[in-house]
């Protein structure tokens, strides 16, 4: 048999078994390097020391611990307060804040997961206790995460960018207008089941009491404004703003609000390296198992394969959406831009695809894919905060799919969507 043989089959086992991801990688990888004697394990190493060495990727843990800092600091009760305040007058409001509240967050954290996981339980709580159906209340809160990494900063977008050396302040402006297209897709899908539903409405809430919400969150609100403005003007770099995010956070929660003790950041500290480690692990994988692909040549077979059935833009950027929403389904977002970017990158030659078009498609795609099982970290997350089995979970969720597949059919075929901010400020 095979090295090559051998890799793919070693990957996929441990893949069967639910080994870590980075293992799955790593395993399969310095496997195949072992049975090739024209290859050393110092190759290995140089590979995956490269991976990693990268100044731009210090920015993933730094946007980690802000959200650790918002999340503990009183910040999303503010945020969903205002959003509340806000719409919450609709009928079937709560389902419109949730959508609303996760736009601001994502602003903030830059993560599906941590919207999941600190904004999901408060909405999840607030939509419980006033008796919204458990389907609605857990499909809403899940898609409406996937905002997350599609709003600035974006920790995917950040990654995508060190590796595919696109301007990530470009990658970041290119997702504003996918991001708000997919909340407004989501509200339209909530009025749809509002009304059939016949949902209560609430009372309107008073202009001094907005008013009063939006001071409150007004802070919050400032964050990525400050954040966005100084990567767009100039002043930061991305790895400098998001270490200005931690410092920005830390002065909301402890000043500001004062719903956070200091004494309280080595423990946030420490949660963020237990988040941060693992998806630094998979970098290091993903490019090693990247590097044997490109080695035996897989990237250009699956190149020449697509390209043996059409070279037509429309169709590759079809099939492009397949392959990414199969892989979602088993493989998280920074393996998968690591894995797909030798692939991707002719491909976007040959069809004039722009790499922050692509970039913004990648992600999105894999953000449908953290609602998709077996593999699914948000419905596994939903299910642990809503008390309920994860197939359950999965059943509620799956008619929330039609939505997102409808922005992603949107913001794949309607280049403007995304291009368009970019082009203004002169990214293009």
């Amino acid at each position: 048999m095979e090295p090559i043989q051998i890799f793919f089959i070693v990957f996929l086992a441990m893949m069967i078994f639910r080994a870590p991801m980075y293992l799955c990688l790593l395993g399969s990888s310095l496997l195949y390097i072992f049975l090739t004697p024209q290859l050393s394990m110092m190759t290995a190493m140089n590979k995956m020391m490269n991976a990693a060495n990268s100044f731009t990727l210090l920015a993933v843990p730094f946007f980690i611990l802000a959200g650790q800092v918002m999340n503990n600091g009183g910040v999303t009760d503010r945020i969903f307060g205002f959003a509340k305040k806000l719409i919450g007058h609709w009928r079937g409001g709560l389902a419109y804040v949730n959508v609303v509240s996760s736009l601001i967050f994502s602003g903030i954290s830059g993560s599906a997961l941590a919207d999941v996981g600190g904004l999901g339980m408060i909405e999840i709580k607030a939509m419980r206790d006033e008796n919204y159906d458990d389907d609605l209340t857990l499909g809403v809160t899940g898609a409406s995460s996937t905002v997350g990494p599609i709003i600035p900063p974006s920790i995917p977008f950040v990654i995508y960018g060190a590796m595919a050396n696109v301007s990530i302040g470009a990658l970041f402006m290119a997702g504003m207008g996918p991001g708000v297209l997919l909340c407004l897709v989501l509200c339209v899908y909530i009025y749809i089941i509002a009304h059939k539903r016949n949902y209560p409405k609430h009372e309107r809430a008073s202009i001094g009491e907005m008013w009063k919400a939006f001071l409150e969150a007004l802070p919050a609100l400032l964050f990525p404004a400050f954040m966005l403005g100084g990567i767009w003007t100039g002043w930061f770099t991305p790895t400098e703003s998001a270490m200005f995010s931690v410092v920005y956070g830390l002065f909301v929660s402890c000043v500001v609000y004062k719903e956070m003790d200091i004494r309280s950041l080595p423990s946030l500290a420490v949660a963020t390296v237990k988040q941060v480690g693992p998806s630094i692990a998979v970098v290091v994988g993903a490019s090693l198992f990247a590097w044997v692909m490109t080695y035996e040549q897989i990237d250009k077979v699956v190149v020449e394969l697509i390209l043996s059935f059409t070279t037509n833009k429309y169709v590759i950027l079809f099939m492009i959406n397949i392959i990414l929403i199969v892989m979602g389904m088993f493989i998280e977002v920074v393996a998968a831009i690591m894995i797909m970017l030798p692939i991707l990158t002719p491909l976007m030659a040959i069809a004039n695809i722009s790499p922050i078009h692509m970039g913004v498609i990648l992600v999105l795609n894999m953000m449908i894919g953290l609602l998709t099982p077996p593999v699914g970290m948000s419905l596994y997350m939903l299910s642990s905060a809503s008390k309920r089995s994860f197939g359950e979970v999965t059943k509620m969720v799956a008619p929330w799919l039609i939505p997102l597949f409808i922005a992603l059919a949107m913001v794949t075929y309607i280049e403007p969507i995304t291009m368009f901010l970019p082009g203004l400020f002169g990214y293009l």
